[in-house]
């Protein structure tokens, strides 16, 4: 399923009931070989390249609040490039990069703008 504002708006008048779950709720596995707590940007982000750099896939994560809460989803609910210190730059830029092209990789409206 792909996400445009044409679906978007059709979905809205049908009160969104042809989205297909994004994700389900699993029991539990007995084990899992990481442990991330805080699903906020950071811990989704790691999760997220752990499955998709390192292959993994027993990842847990674990949020008190809601999946994509805290500094990115609540806070500031901003994503820029800080240049206090000129070291920093490149790292900076690199994750501008990284963030541009998640929504069209995942399939999801993650809602970036610059």
């Amino acid at each position: 399923m792909k996400f445009s504002g044409f679906r978007v708006f059709a979905e809205a008048l049908k009160g969104h009931t042809g989205w297909r779950p994004l994700w389900r709720n699993p029991d539990p596995k007995p084990s899992y070989d990481y442990l991330i707590v805080g699903g906020g940007g950071h811990g989704l982000a790691t999760a997220y390249y752990l499955a998709k750099t390192f292959g993994r896939s027993r990842i847990a994560v674990l949020e008190k609040g809601w999946l994509g809460s805290g500094n990115v989803g609540r806070n500031t609910t901003i994503i820029r490039s800080n240049y206090l210190l000129a070291g920093n730059e490149p790292f900076y830029e690199f994750s501008m990069k990284l963030w541009e092209g998640l929504e069209q990789e995942l399939n999801f409206n993650a809602m970036v703008s610059q």
